[in-house]
């Protein structure tokens, strides 16, 4: 499914999420590769205080950094070229401009969200927001982009932490990851004890968690990541473990509470594109969550416990059920209906749900040489 729709779709989400689970070589229809294509069509550059800064498009890679920290991960060449004009740029100049680019105050996570670009195609100078936005409607950072530049730059520099940016500010990344830890235990505790009794996710839980991108599942990972890279302080290994306690639960009472969520809309529209969009969410919820999961123990990182292992295998067998009725489904019924985004949505999902399969295996993508 992922090989056919992202080579149909051919969209930068779509292809960087081919190259999730394929790797670096995933190849368009035409032979040349996915990852030259999106270095080619994608990249721009701006000036800041008189340094020139490489970076990808918001309206291409949607989340900061995620071009970035997917080709890191992959392994991509440091060499990999992105020309734009008569400028030369490499995935290097990519890794160090994304550093220079980042602004982040831990004592204050939505400090600047009042600034960060907001898909604008032309990307020249960030839109500010409306003045007055309520509290509830920030978070712009810790729900949108973070994750993927915890993972970008724990990846670059490993247990280096620190660095001065583009404007003169300096970033320490070990109290950013506590920080925005801290900030993600607050939002899980709202469904922990429902969770852990086995109950569906509690509407308060759900609420909360969907303002994060994939259920606040790319935070999951992202810290995974951190730990991977040597960033330990303030009990970070401890803390991961423990979240990935609570993953264990949200399999089940996160599919549950999905199931809920759709079944309200059943009599109100076509059973058929019902059981679309619950589809979706599901393969969203458990691509993303084994992703974290298979890499945590690729790495090494956390050694569930036999219960843990018991809910694991029963997610397992929900994964599967859900990507054999996401197969069945008619794509192009989907197209017409729901439009082509809502299919690269699920071709989306089903990156990372190929990527979680893999990384256990030698078709592991991150290791393809």
């Amino acid at each position: 499914m992922l090989e056919r729709h992202a080579r149909e779709l051919g969209n930068a989400s779509v292809l960087i999420h081919a190259v999730r689970g394929f790797g670096k070589n995933f190849k368009l229809a035409d032979g040349s590769k996915a990852v030259d294509h999106l270095c080619s069509s994608y990249a721009v550059d701006k000036e800041v205080n008189g340094k020139h800064c490489v970076y990808f498009l918001r309206g291409a890679e949607v989340h900061e950094n995620s071009f970035l920290k997917t080709f890191l991960e992959a392994g991509v060449s440091l060499d990999q070229p992105a020309a734009i004009n008569d400028r030369k740029y490499t995935l290097r100049d990519l890794a160090e401009s994304g550093k220079a680019l980042f602004r982040c105050d831990p004592k204050d996570l939505f400090r600047y969200d009042d600034v960060r670009f907001r898909y604008d195609p032309t990307f020249k100078e960030p839109r500010q927001t409306p003045a007055g936005q309520p509290a509830e409607d920030r978070g712009e950072l810790i729900h949108e982009h973070l994750p993927w530049g915890l993972i970008a730059f724990s990846t670059w520099s490993p247990g280096k932490s620190a660095w001065t940016n583009a404007y003169g500010e300096t970033i320490d990344l070990a109290p950013v990851i506590d920080r925005a830890m801290a900030e993600y235990e607050g939002s899980c505790a709202l469904g922990q004890e429902s969770l852990m009794r086995g109950e569906p996710a509690p509407k308060s839980f759900r609420d909360e968690i969907k303002k994060y991108s994939c259920f606040g599942l790319h935070s999951a990972y992202g810290f995974l990541a951190c730990v991977k890279n040597g960033y330990v302080n303030d009990d970070l290994p401890g803390r991961v473990k423990r979240m990935m306690d609570l993953l264990t639960y949200r399999l089940k009472g996160d599919a549950e509470a999905i199931d809920q969520e759709y079944a309200q809309a059943a009599g109100t529209t076509s059973a058929h594109l019902v059981e679309a969009f619950k589809l979706r969410a599901r393969v969203k919820l458990f691509g993303h969550a084994f992703e974290a999961i298979n890499y945590a123990r690729l790495h090494n990182l956390v050694t569930f416990t036999a219960a843990q292992e018991r809910r694991i295998q029963a997610g397992e067998r929900a994964f599967y059920d859900s990507l054999v009725k996401m197969r069945a489904l008619d794509w192009e019924m989907m197209r017409k209906s729901l439009g082509e985004k809502f299919v690269s949505d699920i071709v989306i999902a089903l990156g990372h749900a190929a990527r979680a399969m893999k990384l256990l295996t030698p078709q592991n993508p991150d290791a393809i040489a």
